[in-house]
């Protein structure tokens, strides 16, 4: 018996790391040709795998293309949770990790940028994100909105609407993310984060301020904790 479990464990390790694999290969197609040309025998072609181990794994292309935005957003979620998970730290401290988050993945994961980009721009692939991931996103906009609701709190800024902001700065990351996309930089992390920062010191002048060099630490403001 523990023979044929260590044989069971050696496959199922075998069968994740193929379908691994295959997803992998999958976000690298549809970063280089778009969705329409991306077919289940290019993935398996550049998976170096069989299109039948493909087929195995995920039946259709709709199965694979749902199966990519899915690790596409876990990959996402799992930095975006890991900030919320500091329960030490202010609600400004929280709020410029957040957006260093957002802006660090976009700037270091190229492929994922592309691919999300693909699945906007085609209708199959938006309709695909509406149902599947734009939960996701309504709730990183409620985390968001929550802890700017808190900062609006602890810094007496009565005269701030919490979502009006969260609106503002959900703008600003989806047009870096697509300046990312169109024209890589090498500077995109530091201009980036200075512009949200800007944007930040004039909403919260005691907690951000407009002249903040973000190439330098990239992390968050610990004043007026």
């Amino acid at each position: 018996m523990p023979a044929m479990h260590q044989s069971n464990d050696r496959r199922r390790i075998r069968g994740a790391e193929s379908r691994q694999a295959i997803i992998e290969a999958a976000i690298a197609c549809i970063a280089t040709r778009g969705l329409c040309t991306t077919t289940l025998d290019r993935v398996a072609e550049r998976a170096q795998v069989s299109r039948a181990l493909v087929v195995f794994h995920f039946k259709s292309k709709s199965r694979l293309l749902i199966d990519v935005l899915d690790h596409l957003s876990s990959e996402y979620s799992g930095g975006w949770d890991a900030v919320l998970a500091h329960e030490d730290t202010t609600p400004s401290d929280t709020v410029l990790r957040l957006l260093e988050y957002d802006v660090r993945f976009a700037s270091e994961k190229p492929d994922f940028l592309s691919v999300w980009h693909a699945f906007w721009g085609e209708a199959k692939g938006s309709t695909l994100y509406r149902e599947i991931i734009f939960p996701r996103d309504e709730r990183y906009a409620r985390d968001l909105r929550d802890v700017l609701g808190a900062l609006v709190k602890q810094g007496g800024y009565d005269e701030v609407d919490p979502k009006a902001v969260e609106t503002g700065i959900w703008a600003m990351l989806f047009g870096l993310w697509l300046n990312a996309h169109l024209n890589p930089t090498a500077d995109h992390y530091s201009h980036s984060m200075h512009a949200l920062h800007v944007y930040l010191g004039s909403v919260f002048p005691r907690h951000f301020h407009h002249d903040h060099d973000a190439s330098t630490d990239g992390g968050a403001e610990r004043r007026n904790g």
